[in-house]
Order: C-alpha cells, then sequence, then structure tokens
C-alpha cells in the first residue's frame, strides 16, 4: 500500500498541473451533470409564467345571474304543512316531528313551500327582449326555490338598456322587514352562464359575485370579466373538457357524504341514488349533517380539480335609489359599460428549443475554451503560491532519486568486482 501513495505523490510531484487539470475538470463535470438534470426536470416540468392583457371583443358574453329569495319558504304554507306556525324553513329539526311522512311526499315540502316564477318575476329581458332569455329553476335546502337567467347571445352593445333587466317582486312589506331573522329581499348570485348554481360551494368560491337587493330598491350593477387560462402541470391539475363544472363535482360529493351518514336523501339532492327520509330521526340526521356541512368555512375535501379555462365577472354598484311601487318590488339593472376583457393565461415558460439551447450552453461550459481557460489561471495561481514549496520538493526527490542511483550504481560495480574475482581464482587453480 506504501508503494501506492509513494508512487501517487512521485506522479504528483512530477506535473502538479496536471491533477490541477483533472480536478477542474471533475468538478466541472459534476457542474454540467445538476445543470443538465435541471434542464431535463423543467422540460418534464416546464415552468409557469403568467401574462396579462387587455383584449377588447365585437362582442361580450353575459354572466348567468341565480336570484334567490329572502325568506325563501312561504310562511303559511310550510305553517300549515307542519303544523306549527313557528316552522317557516325546514332546517328546524322539531319541525319534523309532526310531519307525515306516510302521507305527504317531501317534495310538496320544496314545491308547494316555495315561490313559483310567476310569484318571482313581474318583468324581465335581455336587450329589451323577454325572449332572449332563458331561466332555470333549482331547489336548494336553505335558499328554497332559485332562478337563474341567461341570455341567449352575447352582448353586442354595451349600456343600460341591453344587459339584463329584472323587476322582482315579493311577497313581504319594507315595514315588516323587522320581523325577519333576516333582512327580506333577494340574494343575487353573479357567475359563470355554463355553471350550475349550487348553494354549497357558491359560498366559497371565489368566482362568483354576489350582492343583495332590498325590497323597494332600484339597483343598477355594473360587470367587468377577467378570463382565466391555466395550464396543468405535475403540481396543479385542472380539467379542460367541455361541460365540466368543479361546483357540481364538489356538492356532488359533499352530498353523498351527508347521505351516507343518514341512509337516505331529500329533494333537493336529486344526483343521489337513495331512497327519501321516511322518518323524524332519519331526516333530522340528514339536515343535520347538511347544516353541518353547509356552515363549514373549511373548502370541501373533494377531489374536484378546477377547470383549466375559467371566467369570474365582477360586480360594482352604479346606482343605488328607492323604488316605491304599489306592491313590494325590486328592479335590477345588470350590464357592461366597456367591452374591455381583462385576458390572464398561464404560459410554459420553458420548451424543447430553449432545452436544446442549454444542453449547447451546458456542454460548451465543459468543452469550450472558457475552461482551458480556467485551468490555466489556476495552474498559474497555483505555481505562484506554492511554486516555492513545489520546487523544494522536487529538488529534495530529485536528490533522493539520485541517491538512489548511485547507491544502486556502487552495488552493481561492487558486484561486477567480486564477479572477476571470483573468476580469476577459477583459471588459476
Amino acid at each position: 500500500m506504501s508503494g501506492y501513495w509513494t508512487d501517487l505523490r512521485n506522479w504528483v510531484l512530477r506535473d502538479p498541473g496536471k491533477l490541477i487539470r483533472y480536478i477542474v475538470l471533475f468538478i466541472c463535470s459534476i457542474v454540467v451533470i445538476v445543470q443538465l438534470y435541471e434542464c431535463f426536470s423543467k422540460l418534464r416540468n416546464p415552468p409557469i409564467s403568467t401574462h396579462s392583457y387587455y383584449n377588447l371583443n365585437d362582442t361580450i358574453e353575459m354572466p348567468a345571474v341565480t336570484i334567490c329569495r329572502e325568506p325563501p319558504y312561504k310562511e303559511n304554507v310550510l305553517a300549515d304543512i307542519f303544523d306549527d306556525p313557528n316552522c317557516y324553513h325546514p332546517k328546524y329539526t322539531q319541525c319534523w316531528t309532526s310531519f307525515p311522512f306516510d302521507k305527504i311526499p317531501l317534495i310538496d315540502v320544496f314545491i308547494n313551500g316555495t315561490f313559483e316564477q310567476s310569484e318571482t318575476f313581474q318583468l324581465y329581458g335581455y336587450n329589451n327582449e323577454k325572449t332572449n332569455v332563458d331561466i332555470t329553476s333549482s331547489i336548494h335546502f336553505n335558499l328554497g326555490r332559485c332562478y337563474t337567467i341567461r341570455a341567449k347571445f352575447p352582448s353586442k352593445r354595451v349600456s343600460k338598456n341591453s344587459g339584463f333587466s329584472m323587476m322582482l317582486r315579493h311577497h313581504v312589506l319594507k315595514k315588516d322587514s323587522l320581523q325577519y331573522e333576516a333582512e327580506p329581499g333577494w340574494h343575487l348570485y353573479v357567475h359563470d352562464s355554463k355553471e350550475e348554481f349550487t348553494e354549497i360551494n357558491m359560498k366559497a368560491s371565489g368566482r362568483v359575485e354576489y350582492v343583495f337587493a332590498e325590497i323597494d330598491e332600484e339597483i343598477e350593477i355594473k360587470l367587468q370579466s377577467q378570463h382565466f387560462k391555466t395550464v396543468p402541470t405535475i403540481d396543479y391539475a385542472c380539467d379542460s373538457s367541455k361541460g365540466y363544472s368543479d361546483f357540481r363535482c364538489g356538492e356532488t360529493c359533499i352530498w353523498k357524504e351527508v347521505t351516507d351518514l343518514s341512509d337516505c336523501t331529500g329533494p333537493w339532492m336529486p344526483s343521489v341514488q337513495k331512497k327519501s327520509c321516511e322518518s323524524y330521526d332519519s331526516m333530522k340526521n340528514l339536515t343535520v349533517s347538511y347544516q353541518t356541512k353547509y356552515n363549514n368555512e373549511d373548502n370541501p375535501s373533494c377531489e374536484c380539480v378546477e377547470p383549466c379555462y375559467s371566467k369570474i365577472f365582477s360586480t360594482y354598484i352604479q346606482n343605488r335609489k328607492s323604488f316605491i311601487q304599489p306592491t313590494p318590488t325590486t328592479q335590477v339593472w345588470v350590464y357592461y359599460t366597456s367591452k374591455l376583457i381583462t385576458m390572464i393565461e398561464d404560459r410554459p415558460s420553458y420548451d424543447s428549443t430553449q432545452f436544446i439551447a442549454d444542453m449547447g450552453g451546458t456542454l460548451g461550459f465543459l468543452l469550450g475554451l472558457s475552461v482551458l481557460g480556467l485551468i490555466g489561471i489556476l495552474e498559474h495561481l497555483t505555481l505562484l503560491i506554492f511554486g516555492g514549496i513545489i520546487k523544494k520538493i522536487q529538488l529534495k526527490e530529485e536528490k533522493r532519486l539520485q541517491t538512489e542511483k548511485e547507491e544502486e550504481e556502487r552495488r552493481s560495480n561492487n558486484s561486477d568486482t567480486t564477479l572477476d574475482v571470483s573468476s580469476i581464482a577459477k583459471n588459476r587453480f
């Protein structure tokens, strides 16, 4: 082993610059391997950069507006169904104690106890025409029956008369508002027209605007539109399929969790394939579990990814004033004042072209003149700093080698002399 280290030291002392070259090349090789690994990693999972710009369209898409009444249920109808004047909302579990499950279907509570479209809209239209809109209804446990109004075509103009116009009728007089638990009026939810309204996810979603309109009020709501386009990555998943709704996915997931606890379902959860609740205990478990989920401020623990393309409609109150009519009425205007749209797009900031360029630059760093120049500089610095020490070691090593050589020659001469004397003695005898 000592011979190996002696040979290694001799090899280093004969040419110290060669050792420096190997060390530098080794370090550079490590750097290149690390850089190449980063290049392949970025090619597999490219970094995302966000670009924001404005787009002025010839037409602009209208959002959907969902209208829910407050209070949501007809107090007198529920009082008759539950046979209790204090039962004006099905969320109170004591109301279900005397409910005749075997005689009255649950759906009657949510159909007969809520308001028809004719009891909600007095007038409505889009671009001054009633036929330009579609209205759909949906049943919800807390918000009762809600109505969603959608435009059949984009808006070509931006003005008050070219947007939504809705005159909503109410059953509560303004002077009687203080008698209710919550202020009577209208909940207005502005959201993407491709999304269905859901009362649970709408609360926590950042893509829904909410406005409350009071009774006997005229309110003008100005719209602004922002479009978001994201790119799916390894760390962030999104769904680009047409018709996908993360609202509906999350609500269905919560419905399933709730109905699994009670082993029955209610009329406001139509997509759950379970039997309808048929007793007080099952209905109590269902309503308590549902209210717990509804009042929970945390995001639902469901595996629902966001859509890759989404729209956010921002609302601004342009005008708000009294609107006095013979009956409790609220006038709502929803419109644009500009066709300017904010576009926010995520784009991959690394592609195959940049990958090839980085590969060439990295390999050029290892093989190019810059590395050779660095080796030369390090050699000169090493000789400048340690030249005297290296010279002394080299002289000492040369002296040692010279001594070993002289000793070897002397031993060789002695061997030759002994051989000659032995030959002479042999010849004499």
